[in-house]
């Protein structure tokens, strides 16, 4: 197989984000979130270095990703963050699938522990459950006030261990940090009332990406932290604080497919949305929104051509509409191009036109939305 484009991720940069979140956490255990094949960036890949670095569980969306890093070898603690069991079609086969994988689901109901514990007996074995609580994000979870009562009735069932109870945070990246803080005050409240009823939770934990960096009351008053984008070195936080030591480790590569001579005037790509203000040199990069370079990146974006044959590093933009298979750049003042010669498509410099973080701005999105959409006609490899 010879793909057009090719992600290159640094397992050097990926331990050196890891040792940049460790300088923050101290001893507090990570339990970096790895859904969506690790954000895009190849879950075999980043499951070799987290064993390596003695991270000491993973978490992960939904039952089949959970089940996959198991097929990939991962023995250590699985947290499955979604509502596994939430599927009424095959609910006894998700809790045998479960139990017998010794995934740590997410539940919120005193059925669904029961469901797991008598699944456990029939496998000997114990059933590990987390709780999430709604301290404010109004997406999942058990409500603070509600909270309490309902962990108590899922603690009294026999066989059935919490292994944690925990939030998420809906603005820990935005300037304002006060509805963080609001939603951890009302998170420890929770703990303190499960503790002075006596109920066993093996961990409480709270802080993403961003709390690991700017809240650190949600790391060392928590029992782990669940650091996410921030692994793959990238940042959705104030622009201002972006840390030096974070480094992405994706670069997307490909080459040039043609280089074609084209006339003032003639239009180039859907729609004739470009057209030469002067003869031109026009490159084609076979990549396209079905790659997940989105074309709403159109007439915006820019590439990089390394330096070759003498040839400086250089960068060229965009021209045209991108197509689902191919993308056209103008090389008009690139100098010595060549039909094969390489070229970046998004770049692991964050301070480039063509970074995860800079095409996230030109798109108005986040970076989990770039590196997310990168198809599985990219070949992921490890470098």
């Amino acid at each position: 197989m010879y793909p057009n484009c090719i992600a290159e991720i640094s397992t050097a940069a990926l331990r050196s984000n890891i040792q940049a979140i460790r300088q923050r956490t101290g001893n507090v255990p990570l339990c970096p979130a790895v859904k969506a094949d690790a954000y895009g960036h190849g879950l075999d890949i980043v499951l070799g270095v987290l064993r390596d670095e003695h991270v000491e569980r993973i978490a992960v969306a939904n039952l089949n990703e959970a089940l996959a890093a198991r097929s990939l070898g991962w023995h250590r603690p699985i947290l499955c963050l979604g509502a596994p069991l939430a599927h009424a079609s095959d609910f006894a086969q998700r809790c045998r699938l479960a139990v017998a994988a010794d995934i740590q689901v997410t539940i919120s109901s005193i059925a669904e522990a029961r469901a797991l514990v008598a699944e456990a007996a029939r496998q000997h074995r114990s059933a590990r459950v987390h709780i999430k609580i709604d301290s404010g994000m109004g997406r999942m979870g058990l409500l603070c006030d509600e909270a309490a009562e309902t962990i108590a009735q899922i603690a009294g069932c026999s066989g059935l261990v919490i292994e944690g109870v925990y939030t998420h945070f809906a603005t820990a990246d935005e300037n304002d940090g006060g509805f963080a803080r609001e939603q951890l005050d009302r998170f420890l409240a929770l703990r303190g009332q499960l503790r002075e009823r006596g109920i066993a939770v093996n961990a409480f934990h709270a802080a993403n990406s961003a709390a690991c960096f700017r809240l650190p009351e949600a790391v060392r008053n928590l029992d782990f932290v669940r650091p996410g984008i921030c692994l793959y070195g990238y940042w959705d936080g104030p622009a201002g604080e972006r840390p030096a030591d974070l480094t992405p480790i994706m670069r997307v590569t490909s080459r040039i497919a043609a280089v074609r001579r084209l006339p003032a005037g003639h239009s180039v790509g859907y729609g004739r949305t470009f057209r030469t203000q002067r003869p031109s040199i026009i490159g084609v990069v076979p990549v396209g929104y079905a790659d997940g370079y989105r074309r709403l990146l159109s007439n915006e974006a820019k590439m990089t051509l390394p330096a070759v044959r003498g040839e400086p590093a250089r960068i060229v933009p965009v021209v045209g509409r991108i197509s689902m298979d191919q993308t056209t750049v103008d090389l008009t003042d690139a100098g010595d191009v060549r039909v094969g010669d390489p070229v970046v498509i998004i770049d692991n410099d964050p301070a480039v036109p063509n970074s995860v973080e800079s095409i996230a701005r030109k798109l108005g999105t986040i970076t989990y939305e770039v590196t997310c959409l990168i198809g599985r006609r990219v070949r992921r490899l490890s470098t």
